[in-house]
């Protein structure tokens, strides 16, 4: 099973009230990259030409020249270069002290951007986006066997069954995808805190409502799969992310591939459909969308790193967009 894969980004809400959602969205919000999987998909792009979305392509593997690294100089004739850093969505102490290659490259670039801005309007869409609005439960929808399990899962992340009742399959696999938060300092906000601080422009190469997208607009029998899958491996996850920690820490792209690679999904017309939306779609996106900050020079990009590498991954496609990608960090 691939279940590493799919799960490696306030309101009121009736069901629950605000103390109970804020214990819940901090935890999705950071969930949409590399908690949600670390299995790299994309899409072919002509070199220097408007880049074009192929057929769905589940996993690549990674270029001989992207093995090795999570911060990359992005560079083009006459123009200030820009940098590329791969994030791992988390409040871990190890990963939220950045390293100096990463602060200087920060301190010297004239904007930042990241994956997604939050902001108001967009903590309400997810609150309304996560719930059921039309009487449905959890339970009528995943049945009790699962509901129940879910319902464990979940406790052990602080989330009491009430909040869990009107939720949907993939507000609670997002939910499990993530460990448990620490101290709320994640790495994302981090760098935008200090982008803010620097008193530079700060920018999202996605909006909050296109990431919710991604599971919420699958159909209620693939958030069930996604959903049982991930209840299935809970007891590991930890383990698996500790793995992950150290391989990034490491700077190894090709070793967070085999961490998430060595797992499955039963269901691959799933897997394949997930891995479509999670990156081949959002990474085509992203990269049409760094054109202006790569063109402008002196930008410093932030994504989650299962989106940097690959055949199809964003390193790849900024290379065959005609610059030149080298390693820093």
């Amino acid at each position: 099973m691939r279940s590493a894969d799919i799960q490696s980004a306030t309101a009121r809400h009736a069901t629950g009230g605000a103390p109970i959602f804020t214990k819940i969205l901090p935890i999705l919000l950071t969930a949409f990259a590399l908690f949600a999987g670390t299995a790299i998909s994309g899409a072919h792009a002509e070199n220097q030409t408007r880049v074009t979305s192929p057929a769905p392509v589940a996993r690549s593997g990674i270029p001989s020249q992207f093995t090795q690294g999570v911060l990359w100089k992005i560079s083009a004739p006459g123009v200030k270069s820009s940098y590329l850093f791969g994030t791992m969505h988390s409040d871990d102490a190890r990963i939220a002290d950045l390293p100096p290659p990463v602060t200087r490259a920060f301190d010297a670039s004239d904007r930042f951007a990241m994956e997604a801005l939050i902001d108001a309007d967009g903590l309400i869409y997810m609150a309304q986006a996560m719930f059921f609005n039309d009487g449905r439960t959890l339970e009528q929808v995943i049945g009790k066997e699962l509901f129940a399990k879910s319902v464990e899962a979940m406790t052990t992340h602080g989330v009491p069954t009430v909040a869990v009742e009107k939720q949907k399959p993939w507000a609670v696999m997002m939910a499990l995808s993530m460990p448990r938060p620490k101290t709320g300092e994640f790495l994302d906000l981090i760098l935008e805190q200090r982008a803010k601080r620097l008193n530079k422009p700060v920018a999202g190469l996605e909006t909050i409502e296109e990431q919710v997208a991604v599971f919420n607009d699958l159909p209620l029998p693939d958030q069930v799969v996604l959903l049982k899958e991930t209840v299935r491996s809970h007891p590991q996850f930890e383990t698996e992310i500790e793995k992950m920690v150290i391989a990034y820490l490491a700077r190894d792209l090709v070793g967070l591939e085999k961490i998430s690679g060595k797992n499955s999904l039963e269901d691959d017309r799933v897997f394949h459909t997930v891995m479509d939306r999670l990156f081949t779609q959002r990474n085509y996106r992203m990269v049409e969308r760094m054109r202006p900050l790569l063109k402008q020079g002196g930008s410093f990009i932030a994504v989650g790193v299962a989106h940097l590498t690959g055949e199809h991954g964003l390193l790849n496609l900024v290379k065959q967009a005609g610059y030149r990608v080298t390693p820093v960090y």
